[in-house]
């Protein structure tokens, strides 16, 4: 009963774990639609009636909630200030606004609009953006208004800094503020494909790699989860930043999924079933919620807590899991240094989230970025070591098992090696016997070939391995002539040689004629042809030994097959990838087939 329980639960573990591995896919290539979507799509709309190049820092201006029903949340902000008499060249109003539309006003007259585009449908935000204004000199002293439009109710109170100064001052210091993150998140991100390239070339070779794999994507979805998540990165692709936004979102959406697979093989059964059921529903959740987001139902940014919850769930039931597991297991072999640096990620992710709820972002928070990176770097580089050293004994298990195998396949060969010589020696013997009383001249010619014979066998079987046609065939001719001189004109034997430029496994005609001569022709007193063709046909070497006998019935001879024809085809199988085969008809004689591939023979 224990016995049927664990099959079933080890057969309900892998339907769970390709159900989760292909709704993970699904996820996995809905969201990567859903990016290439965005991408395409003119997300926002920009207008601006200044195309020179200036810029400066404001503190002094008018901050005013006013109400409007046709806004998202039906509030906007108004600030208002006069401009000062410090606009030289290169002098811009810049500010940066995470999710909110943006109208700049001069005097009245508006010179700036940050809005979706009319053809969007998919989102409602704008993104991160950085709203750059070239200010002349003749704009000393008029008044700028700028309307800040919050799309999210989490945004309303959002602060917003204007600079007034050089563009590229404001671009240097965000790069310099930004350098850590972006640093680290493009680390993050050459790590993974690293890892993924290693381990897709290790699973093509036949080898481990598939949880390697899963921990390179999740370096890889973090990377870009903390690259698109940083103030510079609006200045790099100024007119993608749904696009931007939306991988920032997804990467964390789905970032869970590859770690926790990767963490799978650390576990039990029962563990491995949790983080399984897990994955389908996080899987499953993230599709509906790109669904719901595509159809323009739900933002994914207005449920984002959804998926701070289910990382919060999936981290702490890892980590609970993993303690539990440590406490009723403790023979359990350790997750070396990943146990320590794993609690570390765990208390990068509370802070993260925490600075998220308590500042409206995590952009610039580095510790849970740098926890995690140096977590895949020592997991994955440990990892591959111990891959190492598995296929290193493998490999050497491989070897001992191929050598054993080898000296087995040798042994046998030799023995039936043995079998033959000895059944053909006592053959001969029994010939030049009979020759001795009868006809003395014909016993010395015997006992010549039969010399001949032995000595050429002596070499053969020293060289334990393929010889030449032409050899085998001057052993068949010695045989049959022996033969011959016992049975006088009842055996003929005819060639059809094409080709004798090929090697085969020693003895491989010869019994074959023998079985011929003494099943086919002498037991039933009658007298034959024995023949023998060469040639090459498509890919192979085709040797035909064919005899007009008296033929068989073929089933009867595959429940008596001789012990020469086994070992013949076991030789021919083993040797040189050949193969035999026997048609027979009674009354009309036998034909048998060898074929051996020409790379095989020519070697």
């Amino acid at each position: 009963m224990s016995d049927f329980k664990n099959k079933n639960n080890v057969k309900k573990g892998s339907v769970l774990s390709k159900i989760s591995f292909l709704l993970s896919i699904a996820a996995g290539v809905v969201l990567l639609v859903f990016l290439v979507v965005l991408y395409a799509a003119d997300n926002i709309e920009v207008s601006q009636s200044r195309n020179d190049s200036r810029f400066i820092v404001l503190k002094d201006y008018i901050c005013s909630e006013v109400e409007d029903a046709d806004t998202p949340i039906g509030v906007k902000k108004e600030y208002t200030f006069t401009l000062g008499e410090t606009l030289d060249n290169d002098t811009y109003l810049a500010f940066y606004t995470v999710h909110q539309y943006v109208d700049v006003y001069l005097d009245g007259q508006k010179i700036y609009s940050l809005k979706p585009s009319e053809t969007n449908r998919i989102s409602k935000t704008v993104g991160s953006n950085w709203v750059m204004i070239p200010l002349y000199r003749e704009d000393v002293g008029k008044e700028v208004r700028v309307e800040i439009t919050p799309v999210y109710e989490s945004f309303r109170d959002r602060e917003v800094e204007f600079l007034i100064g050089s563009s590229l001052a404001v671009y240097s210091q965000r790069l310099f503020k930004d350098l850590p993150q972006l640093i680290l998140g493009m680390m993050a991100v050459f790590v993974g494909v690293l890892f993924i390239c290693v381990a897709g070339y290790n699973m093509l070779k036949n080898r481990r790699g598939k949880n390697i794999v899963a921990l390179g994507l999740f370096s890889v979805m973090l990377g870009f989860w903390r690259l698109t998540d940083t103030r510079f990165t609006p200045f790099i692709l100024s007119d993608k930043q749904v696009f931007l936004f939306y991988v920032s979102v997804t990467m964390l959406m789905l970032g869970m999924i590859p770690l926790l697979k990767w963490t799978e093989e650390y576990f039990t059964k029962k563990g491995r079933l949790v983080l399984d059921c897990y994955c389908i529903i996080t899987s499953l959740i993230c599709l509906i919620e790109l669904v719901l987001q595509f159809l323009g139902i739900v933002d994914l940014r207005d449920i984002l807590y959804i998926t701070h919850i289910l990382i919060g769930i999936g981290a702490f039931g890892a980590i609970g899991m993993a303690v539990y597991e440590r406490v009723k297991y403790p023979q359990k072999p350790k997750m070396f240094v990943g146990n320590k640096l794993s609690y570390i990620c765990v208390v990068g992710v509370v802070a993260d989230m925490a600075a998220f709820y308590i500042k409206g972002n995590s952009s610039g928070l580095l510790f849970s970025l740098t926890a995690f990176l140096l977590y895949i770097v020592f997991m994955g580089i440990a990892t591959m070591f111990n891959y190492s050293e598995q296929e290193l004994q493998l490999a050497e298990k491989d070897r001992q098992l191929a050598e054993q195998e080898r000296k087995l396949t040798r042994r046998r060969i030799a023995a039936m090696m043995s079998q033959i010589r000895t059944h053909f020696i006592f053959n001969v013997l029994t010939t030049i016997s009979t020759y001795c009383k009868s006809d003395p001249k014909k016993a010395d010619d015997a006992l010549i070939r039969f010399s001949r014979y032995l000595r050429r066998n002596i070499r053969i079987i020293e060289e334990e391995g393929l010889i030449d046609f032409q050899t085998e065939l001057e052993q068949l001719e010695d045989y049959i002539a022996l033969e011959q001189l016992r049975f006088e004109d009842m055996i003929t034997f005819a060639k059809d040689i094409e080709v004798t430029s090929f090697r085969i496994p020693p003895l491989t005609i010869q019994p074959i004629v023998e079985n011929a001569i003494k099943h086919g022709l002498l037991e039933h007193d009658r007298s034959g042809t024995i023949t023998l063709q060469t040639m090459k046909e498509a890919e192979y070497i085709v040797i035909t030994i064919t005899d007009d006998g008296v033929g068989f019935v073929l089933e009867e001879c595959e429940k008596e097959d001789s012990v020469g024809i086994r070992n013949v085809r076991y030789r021919l199988e083993n040797m040189v990838r050949g193969s035999l085969a026997i048609e027979s008809a009674l009354g009309k004689g036998t034909t048998v087939t060898i074929k051996i591939p020409i790379e095989e023979a020519e070697r």
